[in-house]
């Protein structure tokens, strides 16, 4: 039986009790104390199991019944994985019969004939249940971002060890393609080898997009803001989620001039990749021609570069969209969505310095704005430099430090038709050469190797031969140690990111050899 009276404080309550003028003193006593009580009263395992499939803010039982018991009722809680404030209400109180209950996972224990205590009990129990949530709100959120922060790892990870046969990939197919026309020319005969290489090494091209994205989205390690080209960011963000989109809606890019802004890159990849996953959710998969996702860039006029992600999705009431960004508040249903993403995405956002802001009309599709202010320096990140010149104006000496033979000979084939090229396995031997003598133009070191890492040798370099120091050119894939990070911002020498592209090699190669 269920049944609601005068108004007050809202109160769910399961009364485990099988005798009715008991659980109605006991409702008595709860309006008493200003709760407005809904109730439902059982007194068998069916019906309770039953009635917990329905939300309860406590449960009051009575200790023994006929067909029934608390204990039995605190195990069913139990089995459902339920946390509920169980208090129990017996004839009679037996200490060691109270003291197995509290052991067993009861809250509290009072005899009917004490009701006084009732009230008070219960309101200490709700407030001990709303810490309860909190705190286990509060592990979520340091388990999500936990495994957030593995994923990242592993990713950087996967990323870095692709990288360098997908550089012998690469670099290969691109000597394959060019020695096809310089050798064989175009005949019909070879046109589609020639093709099929070439598409190949696009292939290899988008491979490479693919481990540089992931690159951007691993950093979680890197917490610095600096100036951040957005439309870099957003391109990698399209294509992590292009799977996601490509099912749902034509993806519309509309970038305008804008300048780079002060921010976290990963963390703004982060955010990106959020805004534009939720976009697609919004609109249901195989109506593609008929949906939009429009992405557009501004500056407004006080100098913010506002980012645009509108879709024409489902949309969102007014009830939903003032709750948007409440941490655990999701639409998505058990298992699909934590309901931290976008107050997640707030928080980068305002760490920034930034604002992010919602429209959304009901069948009409959602827009969300992200403002952020300009970058106080306008240059974005240090990339490769490459002259763009691709001839040799003399034969060089270039050595290659790599521990990995692969990318030693495929350095060796791109660059021997126009220098010298010596590759050794290791920082030692190629600091043995340098001692003994041994003159080399330019120095391609991989900066991370197991024995003598980059950074070791261009420090034994500096105090030995520092114009060879000077020489380096850094290979990288990435670096993972804070040491390797803060090294890299500090040294002037050039940086060459992993995987390479044979052109851009041999143009920087020919650009230093004067």
């Amino acid at each position: 039986m269920k049944e609601r009276m005068t108004p007050g404080t809202p109160l769910r309550a399961l009364l485990v009790e099988d005798v009715e003028p008991d659980a109605h003193l006991v409702v008595r006593e709860l309006r008493r104390g200003g709760y407005d009580v809904s109730f439902d009263r059982v007194d068998t395992p069916e019906s309770m199991s039953a009635a917990l499939a329905q939300p309860w803010d406590i449960i009051l039982s009575d200790f023994s019944m006929p067909r029934f018991s608390a204990l039995l009722a605190l195990d069913l809680m139990k089995q459902r994985q339920l946390d509920l404030p169980f208090i129990i209400i017996s004839g009679t109180v037996n200490e060691d019969i109270a003291v197995a209950a509290l052991h067993a996972g009861a809250h509290d224990f009072m005899a009917k004939g004490k009701l006084h205590r009732l009230v008070p009990a219960v309101e200490r129990e709700l407030r001990n249940g709303e810490l309860r949530a909190e705190r286990r709100k509060m592990e979520e959120q340091l388990l999500l971002s936990d495994r957030m922060a593995s994923m990242g790892t592993l990713a950087a990870g996967v990323a870095h060890e692709i990288n360098n046969p997908l550089a012998c990939i690469m670099a290969n197919l691109e000597l394959a393609v060019m020695d096809v026309e310089e050798r064989f020319g175009l005949g019909a005969d070879l046109r589609d080898l020639r093709d099929e290489l070439e598409d190949a090494r696009s292939a290899a091209e988008r491979i490479r997009n693919i481990v540089r994205d992931l690159k951007i989205f691993s950093r979680s390690h890197e917490e610095h803001t600096g100036p951040v080209d957005v439309p870099r960011v957003m391109d990698s963000t399209i294509r992590m989620a292009h799977n996601e989109i490509r099912h749902r809606a034509r993806l519309v890019k509309d970038y305008g001039t804008t300048p780079a802004v002060e921010a976290c890159e990963s963390r703004l990849g982060q955010v990106f990749l959020n805004l534009i996953i939720n976009a697609a959710h919004a609109i249901v998969e195989g109506h593609a021609d008929g949906n939009e996702i429009r992405i557009s860039t501004t500056t407004d006029e006080h100098g913010h570069v506002v980012i645009s992600i509108a879709d024409t999705g489902t949309g969102m009431p007014p009830d939903v969209l003032r709750r948007l960004f409440v941490p655990f508040f999701t639409t998505k249903p058990v298992g699909v969505g934590t309901g931290l993403g976008l107050s997640i995405c707030h928080r980068i956002v305002a760490g920034f310095g930034g604002t992010i802001a919602v429209e959304s009309e009901v069948g009409k599709g959602t827009t969300f704005r992200v403002s952020l202010p300009a970058a106080r320096s306008g240059a974005t990140e240090a990339r490769p430099q490459a002259a763009v010149d691709t001839t040799a104006r003399r034969r060089g000496r270039i050595l290659v430090v790599d521990d990995e033979p692969m990318i030693a000979r495929v350095i060796q084939r791109t660059l021997s038709a126009e220098h010298d090229v010596v590759a050794v396995a290791g920082a030692r031997e190629a600091l043995e050469r340098v001692r003994a003598g041994d003159p080399f133009d330019i120095i391609l070191c991989d900066l991370m190797m197991p024995q003598m890492t980059g950074m070791e040798l261009h420090a034994e370099l500096t105090e030995l031969a520092l114009e060879h120091a000077d020489r380096v050119i850094f290979m990288t894939g990435g670096a993972f140690t804070p040491a390797a990070r803060a090294f890299l911002g500090g040294v002037s020498n050039q940086k060459l990111e992993k995987p390479f592209n044979a052109v851009l090699l041999r143009a920087l190669i020919n650009g230093r050899i004067q």
